[in-house]
């Protein structure tokens, strides 16, 4: 059907145009009574529920009062249930709008971020890491005689002292499960070592010599291998087993609870120690000593002759120098020596930094 527009008679608003025969001044006195009405009433319920809507980009009364009321006529009721809106005209994403009259409307409230100045003093700094660059070397102390699965024979060409490179028989086979690549730890057992103090047996002090790679399996109890690293002097008749791995870096860390032990022997077998050297301990893990932990050396309280008093007095023993732990055991733990302020012995005293 084709619509018609024809222009009507004139009044003091100008002219009255038809519709297929309907006036359109009537047509649009019709929708604003309708409008009045709408605005006049009550909300129905929205349409979907909603009972709380923010606002996005975009939005007005007019389009939000369209799409939960079916008419964006519905405005200014919506408007008047939100007392918090002071202009219909400027609602910003982000405002919260109720959508029925008995719905209480939370603020929002907009949070400024702060400028903080951040400074040297508000970043805390990592743990200090401790890197031995000749880890695997160090050495330990056993509670027993560290078990073997072999022993070098001899050397290609014979030797008395082996170095990294050389090639050597053993008598690891396949009675052993070995195979070509296969790699072992190199070491040697010294024999039992005594409590400085107590002279109670403490354990024996295994010496890691080096490492060795199988080359070829030549039967049940023999192959070659390449010595890969030696860390100290190697000799005939030193002891193999599977390869151990061994840290090059610990994090350093506070201890929980004190605790406080001797220094028992040395890596070196000398009498004096210093900055760098490898000490053995009497405490490890049944006393919560673990890698990392820093002790403190001092020297043994001593008795003085107070003449005033007329007796001897206790000295206490003076501070002389930090170890590190790098290994644990049991009963013993494996430390370098980080600071000395003079020569350490075996007898020292050390006591956990907590």
């Amino acid at each position: 059907m084709k619509t018609v527009l024809k222009s009507g008679p004139y009044d003091r608003a100008g002219p009255i145009w038809r519709i297929d025969g309907m006036y359109v001044r009537t047509i649009i006195a019709i929708l604003l009574f309708t409008g009045v009405a709408l605005a006049q009433g009550s909300l129905p319920p929205p349409k979907d529920g909603t009972t709380i809507y923010v606002v996005k980009p975009g939005d007005s009364l007019w389009r939000i009062s369209g799409k939960f009321f079916g008419n964006p006529l519905f405005w200014p009721r919506l408007w008047e249930i939100n007392p918090n809106i002071d202009n219909p005209n400027k609602i910003y994403p982000g405002d919260v709008i109720s959508l029925k009259p008995e719905q209480p409307v939370l603020p929002v409230v907009k949070v400024e971020p702060k400028a903080h100045k951040v400074t040297f003093d508000d970043i805390e700094p990592p743990p200090p890491v401790f890197y031995y660059s000749r880890g695997g070397s160090e050495g330990f102390i056993s509670s027993g005689q560290w078990e073997h699965m072999g022993t070098i024979l001899t050397s290609e060409p014979p030797k008395i002292l082996l170095g990294t490179g050389d090639i050597v028989y053993t008598n690891i086979g396949t009675k052993n499960g070995a195979s070509t690549g296969d790699r072992y730890t190199i070491f040697r057992t010294s024999k039992p070592i005594t409590h400085p103090i107590s002279g109670n047996r403490v354990g024996y002090k295994v010496a890691v010599l080096g490492e060795l790679e199988i080359i070829e399996v030549l039967g049940k109890r023999k192959s070659t291998a390449v010595i890969t690293e030696a860390y100290q002097e190697i000799m005939r008749g030193a002891r193999v087993r599977p390869e151990e791995t061994f840290v090059k870096e610990v994090v350093m860390k506070k201890g929980v609870q004190r605790v406080d032990g001797f220094i028992v022997d040395n890596k070196n077998n000398v009498e004096l120690s210093g900055s760098g050297d490898v000490v053995y301990l009497d405490v490890g893990k049944r006393n919560s000593v673990v890698p990392g932990n820093v002790f403190s050396i001092y020297t043994s309280p001593r008795k003085s002759w107070d003449p005033d008093a007329g007796k001897n007095v206790v000295i206490p023993g003076a501070l002389v120098g930090k170890i590190v732990v790098l290994e644990v055991g049991d009963t013993t733990s494996t430390g370098v020596i980080i600071e000395s302020s003079r020569q350490i012995q075996n007898g020292n005293i050390v006591s956990l930094d907590i």
